[in-house]
């Protein structure tokens, strides 16, 4: 390796860096990833911010680092449009070879407090993820005796399930995540839900003496119907009411604007039952 490739390689791995993955036709998942980085810069000034993205514009003109999200790359990591959340596997590694601690958030989820604490709780033994859901759905038994393995760990369909709403890991660790990535193409072709993705992820990351705990931290989330119909509107009126200030007067009005619900708001969608 080269003096310079050398340096190159230095300054992206410099340090912790908090990272997003935001991509797809609907918007509000770029504009959540801002708004969050936008709460995020508010109680952890000095936070370096990335994202992975197929709307670059989007974050012109603000302190984050994007890294551009083709067509040609989505497809390829999805396993040719198979497995969608095959995407936010790859991409996780993507973002995690830019630093030596990642702490990842879903694009709606987004911090009411200061949550530079994370990178303390991360090491090479030692991961954060967003909860503990126990055993996984019935769909996954029909892993038993199908041979598919994760570093060695035969599957079984009765490993424990962790959420990978928030993700917070080591740059060791990129090799466990691409074997995390690479078995859930195959566990995806079984299982017929979402979450191979984060299954794989909980798995790969618990082997070698290695640790999973819940992040603990001042964060919410708009993951429900009724809390992403209500927060796409109050994002949405943000961006339209502040998009044109200053990148400092956008992160102050972020910290103090409202996306959860309050009780008139749970009232008017009293006609939604999946709250």
């Amino acid at each position: 390796m080269t003096h310079e490739r050398q340096l190159i390689y230095t300054w992206l791995m410099d340090g912790d860096g908090f990272g997003y993955i935001a991509f797809g036709s609907d918007e509000l998942y770029a504009r959540g990833a801002l708004f969050s980085a936008l709460r995020l810069l508010h109680y952890c000034p000095d936070a370096r911010v990335m994202v992975l993205t197929d709307r670059p514009s989007i974050f012109d003109g603000y302190p984050i680092e994007t890294i551009e999200l083709t067509a040609e790359r989505q497809t390829e990591m999805s396993f040719g449009n198979r497995y969608g959340f095959g995407i936010k596997a790859a991409g996780i590694v993507d973002l995690l070879r830019r630093c030596e601690r990642l702490f990842f958030m879903d694009t709606d989820m987004y911090p009411t407090g200061d949550i530079s604490r994370c990178f303390n709780r991360i090491s090479a033994l030692s991961s954060i993820m967003w909860r503990c859901e126990g055993r996984p759905k019935a769909p996954y038994r029909a892993l038993e005796g199908k041979g598919l393995s994760i570093g060695g760990h035969i599957l079984t369909g009765d490993e424990t399930m962790w959420a990978s709403g928030v993700l917070g890991v080591h740059h060791d660790n990129i090799p466990a995540l691409q074997l995390a990535y690479a078995a859930s193409e195959k566990v995806s072709e079984i299982v017929r839900l979402h979450t191979p993705e984060q299954f794989c992820i909980g798995v790969a990351l618990s082997q070698d003496g290695r640790k999973i705990r819940s992040h603990r931290l001042p964060i919410r989330n708009y993951n429900t119907r009724g809390k992403k119909l209500h927060a796409r509107k109050r994002i949405g009126a943000f961006f339209d009411l502040s998009g044109k200030l200053s990148v400092e007067q956008q992160v102050r009005q972020a910290a103090g604007y409202r996306v959860w619900r309050a009780p008139l708001d749970l009232l008017l969608q009293r006609d939604i039952w999946h709250l």
